[in-house]
């Protein structure tokens, strides 16, 4: 017969192994049943295309802070989107349609609602309308349009024959040979390691060329979700 102590003892393990899954971050947090309401209406494309632990989300952000409060996963491939963050507390300034990475981190804002003020208000509506969520758009958007594409098109001169601009990127890049490293592919599909465009990035590789690439994208997270991209596959 089994004694009382030894049953708790059963007891107590199968608690910890039930809660021991592994996981570090759930994938929604959410807060009490109070708070403000906001509902999401939105038409995506691309949201497929992300990988490497990244998820489109709803999420509540307390004032500059880029990790998110408050997280409601948005389960799409394509198509429209109608969803619902509740329980939003007076911590939380702006609401966001966003992509975040594997620690709740913003990686990228497509819609966003100032909440700062809605004490008064029990729910509200973000329509964020059509939005290409790819995540190749979104790093066209948020790197290439904004940091590349003054030396590397939009000038009318792109640097070492590479255009940077929107509608000429991709083209310019995946699968094409470099013209400034013998034998290799700006972007290799699969494989940001044999990669000119992430090693000139996030390496001290292109020092010796007439810039050093490496100082325009200090951002660990950043040069994280260029690797994902292309480790991925480099979908457009």
């Amino acid at each position: 017969m089994r004694t009382l102590s030894h049953l708790l003892i059963l007891a107590v393990t199968a608690l910890l192994t039930a809660c021991d899954d592994g996981r570090i971050y759930p994938d929604s947090i959410a807060t009490d049943s109070g708070g403000v309401s906001v509902r999401l209406t939105a038409d995506l494309t691309g949201a497929d295309t992300w990988s490497g632990g990244y998820r489109i989300a709803l999420a509540g952000f307390a004032g500059t802070d880029a990790y998110a409060a408050i997280v409601k996963n948005i389960d799409v491939d394509d198509g429209h989107v109608d969803v619902t963050l509740s329980g939003i507390g007076s911590d939380v300034t702006t609401v966001e349609l966003c992509v975040l990475d594997g620690l709740r981190r913003r990686m990228a804002t497509l819609a966003a609602l100032d909440v700062s003020d809605a004490a008064s208000q029990t729910s509200l509506s973000l329509d964020a309308g059509q939005i290409d969520a790819g995540m190749f758009a979104i790093i066209q958007r948020d790197v290439f349009s904004t940091t590349c594409a003054n030396c590397h098109g939009a000038s009318n001169h792109a640097a070492a024959g590479l255009y940077l601009t929107e509608g000429q990127s991709y083209g310019s890049l995946v699968g094409v040979e470099s013209t400034v490293v013998a034998g290799g592919m700006r972007v290799s599909p699969g494989d940001a390691a044999q990669s000119v465009l992430y090693n000139a990035l996030a390496t001290g590789m292109s020092s010796s060329w007439r810039y050093d690439h490496s100082v325009e994208i200090p951002s660990d997270a950043t040069l994280g979700m260029i690797k994902s991209w292309i480790d991925g596959g480099a979908k457009p």
